[in-house]
């Protein structure tokens, strides 16, 4: 077994920042001196189906142009880690362009600003990762004229339809606003949000400081399967994201009073993947310790075992759990946040199995 892992950095806590197109987000973002997530740059492309329409263009003000799931992803890795490779999206080619970097540094709060925040207050605060969620309110002249001249500099769209686009989202602007009052964000204008950035930080500094000195370290007794299986990258390893999360990891979990590890994990896998495995198709990887990637002050032990056994096709996944990918073993991808338990200990452990154990 490994030694036990040392104290935790608490986790970077995100700043929720909505406000109608144009209205300052980014330069309030600038002033605050905090790391900033675009969410913008997780549209979708302009040529995925299903995509909502108006104006004779896709509607980019509804949700469902955009990928929330990505972004929940990035910030998670971001929160944890520091980092995340984040998508570039090119607003005026309504598409991505490339890849890119967000560094966190130490930074103790991140910035994450788009129309579509409000989308992120659940699960963010289910994650225990929301500071604040904060939406920027001026007045419509005001925003429709900054828009304007922003989208004609930066030639988003065909002048017309960035007339008819304004004049539409002006009309909205009052009833957006409350809607985004409703979901929970709190009213701020420019420079009394900007000041109330700086407090936040001040707060959140000493905040962490108290919690590395001070807080205990509780130990989590679970569970792990690692289903594996030859895919286009090699040997693959199904990894889950549990629900309000953004971490990817084994399926398992707690062992329940008087349960041994081999019936946890074969608890657990009917009840995540509603597949019934036979005790004998579990092999013992091994037994490890690592830092919770949702639990903060939280060391988990796990027992891990692998699964070779065919997993149907779709693959369904149920109870708590909310998504699910398969990842290289060798090359398990980046943009999205592994979950401790896999990148230190299960990973390195399934590459050095046999080639015919894979």
């Amino acid at each position: 077994m490994t030694e036990p892992a040392s104290r935790p950095r608490p986790p970077r806590r995100i700043v929720l920042l909505a406000g109608p197109s144009g209205s300052g987000k980014g330069e309030m973002s600038r002033r605050s001196g905090l790391p900033v997530l675009s969410l913008d740059d997780f549209y979708c492309e302009a040529d995925a189906p299903g995509l909502p329409h108006r104006f004779g263009i896709v509607d980019w003000d509804d949700p469902a142009s955009w990928d929330a799931g990505a972004a929940l992803d990035a910030l998670t890795a971001l929160a944890h880690d520091g980092t995340a490779e984040v998508p570039v999206y090119s607003i005026s080619e309504s598409r991505r362009v490339g890849t890119g970097r967000v560094d966190a540094g130490d930074a103790p709060l991140i910035i994450a600003e788009g129309i579509f925040a409000a989308e992120l207050i659940a699960p963010l605060a289910a994650a225990g990762l929301l500071a604040d969620a904060i939406v920027l309110h001026r007045p419509v002249p005001l925003v429709f004229t900054l828009r304007l001249v922003r989208d004609l500099r930066e030639n988003r769209k065909p002048p017309a339809t960035l007339l008819r686009r304004g004049w539409a989202l002006a009309r909205e602007q009052p009833g957006q606003v409350q809607g985004w009052i409703r979901a929970g964000m709190r009213p701020e204008g420019l420079r009394a949000g900007t000041r109330h950035l700086y407090r936040l930080t001040e707060m959140a500094t000493a905040e962490i400081s108290q919690r590395r000195l001070g807080q205990p370290t509780d130990l989590l007794r679970i569970t792990a399967v690692s289903f594996l299986r030859e895919g286009s990258r090699g040997t693959e390893v199904l990894a889950v994201r549990k629900r309000g999360t953004g971490s990817y990891m084994q399926v398992g979990g707690k062992l329940e009073p008087g349960e041994s590890a081999l019936e946890a994990a074969g608890r657990e896998v009917e009840e995540e993947l509603d597949v019934r495995l036979d005790p004998a198709e579990l092999e013992l990887l091994g037994e490890f310790e690592a830092v919770a990637a949702n639990e903060p002050n939280t060391i988990v032990r796990s027992t891990v075992f692998v699964a070779r056994t065919p997993l149907p096709e779709p693959l369904t996944v149920r109870a708590e759990i909310d998504g699910h990918r398969w990842f290289g073993v060798d090359e398990p991808g980046t943009g999205t946040r592994l979950a401790p338990l896999m990148t230190d200990h299960i990973l390195p452990a399934l590459r050095k199995l046999p080639p015919r154990a894979c």
